[in-house]
């Protein structure tokens, strides 16, 4: 199945990480391919796909915990919380199977079609969890022996990762969201480039599209809000309060009125006509002709950061109308898994302690422990591009307080793709509206979906 747009653009995010040497971390990336597609035994990867750690000498009273996990995933783990987890529990060995994030359904499909072992936990990217969430394969973590505890994490993580009102899987990397904006452009056409202030200047989205509307006229047309209506839709998709469809029944309102927000976009003539994820759109940071960009945590280190060379230019706010997540990915633990419960031992510390956050903090990565985030010195961040700016705690604090989430369906996936053929042709055809492009959606989701209805 064809990867949505931002899955697409993570996985180039993460290879931007890798051109500039920057921790692995977050955004839920691709990585190498490792046949994932052939089905077989995971008992029987290559050298090359599978790295063991064997732990330092045992002590303490984990030291009855001995054994291996196999971990199926894209990137590598994050070696100072590999190394804090080793001397927590150093009887037990992570081995590592390589795993594109596109490939990890069919990989799990066709495993279990010839009789193979599935893995003790895999790593979910977001894009792939309603496929993966839909083969109920996943153990409830809710439930004996793990027995999580949903208020560790944020209010918005149990909708996102639940099945029947019940934890499948446990949220790894922060990828809650807010806009970025261009200081000296914010000054010169909008007053002041104070994050406060903007925020009170921009409180919805009635608002920004009418400053936009000055910031086009005041400029002579030379400065835009935005680059792309993709990057558009994915805040509006991202700050829905309901799901888009229950069941089989698409909610034709809900996206009615999401369309029709893109539409208003687009006839202001605030949005350029750039695609996300191209060479122009990734030079477009370093310029000066886009004011704002859609910011996930991970936007300022894998794609702001490689694109702009120049300190001090952006600053971070709240979106208009509030928070919502891009990107991101999970671990979750499959039924019948032979050594489940190290596999969760290791969910457990990374993802819902003190000090599995403390590590990954370190290694780049911010988890969904939200205990760890009352304390400032935690939450502080900063990142050269946006100077001095604490964005640590805009994003966590401020973004993360107005932040919800839904839970999703496959039948989302196929919308996904639905939305990109029409955003394309609402960027570039202004006779291209709001009843055709519902039109278009709906033929789409027929064709893939025939048992879809609309109310």
């Amino acid at each position: 199945m064809r990867r949505s747009k931002w899955g697409r653009g993570i996985a180039q995010a993460m290879t931007a990480l890798t051109l500039v040497s920057l921790l692995a971390a977050c955004s839920g990336g691709s990585g190498g391919n490792s046949g994932g597609n052939n089905g077989g035994n995971v008992k029987t990867s290559t050298p090359a796909a599978e790295t063991e750690n064997n732990g330092a000498a045992e002590d303490g009273g984990n030291k009855e915990l001995k054994g291996e996990f196999v971990l199926w995933t894209w990137e590598p783990e994050h070696p100072t919380a590999l190394a804090a987890f080793n001397e927590k529990y150093p009887g037990i060995k992570v081995k590592r199977v390589q795993v594109e994030a596109a490939d990890v359904p069919k990989k799990l499909q066709t495993t279990i079609a010839s009789g193979g072992e599935l893995p003790d936990v895999i790593r979910i990217e977001r894009g792939q969890k309603a496929k993966i969430f839909s083969m109920d394969i996943l153990q409830d973590l809710e439930a004996d022996p793990y027995n999580a505890d949903r208020n560790v994490l944020f209010e918005y993580d149990a909708p996102a990762f639940s099945m029947n009102d019940h934890l499948v899987a446990i949220p790894d990397d922060m990828s809650v969201a807010g806009v970025a904006y261009i200081k000296s452009l914010a000054k010169e056409y909008l007053g002041t480039d104070n994050p406060e202030e903007m925020e009170a200047m921009l409180p919805d989205w009635d608002a920004f599209i009418a400053k936009g509307a000055e910031v086009l006229d005041k400029s002579g047309g030379k400065v835009m809000m935005f680059p792309s209506l993709g990057g558009v839709y994915d805040i509006l998709k991202g700050q829905r309060d309901q799901p888009y469809f229950e069941g089989n029944k698409l909610n034709v309102q809900l996206l009615q009125s999401i369309v029709t927000r893109l539409v208003q976009f687009r006839d202001a003539g605030i949005v350029d006509k750039l695609d996300q994820w191209t060479p122009a759109w990734n030079a477009s940071f370093g310029g000066d002709k886009y004011m704002f960009t859609p910011s996930p945590v991970w936007m300022p280190q894998y794609v702001i950061g490689p694109n702009d060379k120049k300190p001090d230019r952006w600053a971070l706010m709240v979106a208009p109308d509030g928070g919502y997540i891009r990107g991101g990915s999970s671990h979750g633990i499959p039924k019948g898994a032979k050594n489940a419960e190290l596999a969760w031992k290791w969910i457990e510390f990374t993802s819902m302690s003190q000090a599995g956050a403390e590590a990954q903090k370190k290694d780049g990565v911010f988890t969904h422990y939200k205990e760890a985030y009352q304390n400032k010195q935690f939450s502080n961040w900063t990142w050269e591009n946006f100077g001095t700016q604490d964005i640590g705690e805009k994003f966590f604090v401020d973004i993360s307080g107005v932040t919800t989430d839904v839970a999703e369906n496959v039948n989302d996936q196929v919308l996904d793709e639905a939305m990109s053929i029409v955003l394309q042709t609402l960027s570039k055809d202004k006779s291209f509206g709001v009843e055709q492009a519902m039109d278009r959606i709906q033929k789409e989701l027929k064709a893939k979906v025939p048992d879809v209805t609309f109310g």
